[in-house]
């Protein structure tokens, strides 16, 4: 089916014309931030069917986003190399991967893979922003298969710097030619949840609790909390 894109709209929320001087040449975003950053960007955004307004001060948090994921992929092949000559320091550790990061690596594969699907282009890379945060919080005990995994994901909206990283981390062709990233359906399903506690309308606590409680359990749970017999008394 035909999908029509919105229009990039000035700075200044008008349309791009040189009456109102608010036009912004593709080939000097290329110059000054990189080709990958500009096509993210544009993807980025806002929805593929909306009119956005150009933001100078938003393309630079893509630049960083691209750059962060540059240099993590750097430390990951520095640490590869270093187990490999026996001389690992002991930090990095792939085998004790945190459920909660391989839960949200099968979720964001999930994610990214029906957005582009239904061109939702700016969640799908918001989503690899939110798995790039974690993969940093827990750079000691990544692999590089987890960093190659990402990589694949990044290549439809950053090409470049994907097939760069790709063959740094040990690539033998090209990652466009790499199959897709399969999901793990039993590994998006959380087992857990936090249940929020409002009394009389302002959030008061929360816990986390088991995902299918029961309402009862929940209320039993809820009415033993320290901070809600504070506030319900008896």
């Amino acid at each position: 089916s035909l999908k029509n894109q919105g229009l990039i709209m000035g700075n200044d929320g008008r349309k791009m014309s040189k009456r109102w001087g608010n036009i912004v040449n593709p080939d000097d975003v290329v110059r000054q931030f990189g080709a990958d950053t500009l096509r993210v960007y544009e993807m980025f955004m806002g929805p593929f069917d909306q009119p956005i307004s150009w933001s100078t001060e938003n393309i630079i948090g893509v630049k960083r986003f691209l750059e962060r994921a540059w240099k993590l992929g750097d430390r990951i092949m520095l640490s590869s190399r270093t187990d490999k000559e026996g001389n690992s320091s002991g930090k990095h550790n792939p085998i004790s991967l945190s459920v909660s990061l391989d839960t949200l690596l099968h979720k964001t594969i999930k994610k990214v893979s029906e957005d582009i699907e239904n061109f939702h282009f700016n969640t799908a890379i918001s989503s690899l922003m939110i798995l790039l945060n974690e993969m940093e919080k827990n750079e000691n005990h990544l692999s590089v298969v987890i960093c190659q995994l990402f990589i694949k994901l990044l290549s439809p909206f950053a090409p470049h710097i994907a097939e760069e990283l790709w063959a740094n981390l040990g690539g033998k062709t090209s990652t466009h030619l790499e199959k897709w990233p399969v999901f793990d359906a039993s590994k998006t399903i959380e087992n857990s949840f936090k249940l929020v506690v409002q009394v009389n309308g302002k959030m008061r606590d929360f816990f986390e609790v088991p995902t299918g409680i029961s309402e009862e359990d929940a209320k039993d749970l809820t009415l033993k909390r320290a901070n809600v017999k504070k506030w319900v008394g008896d």
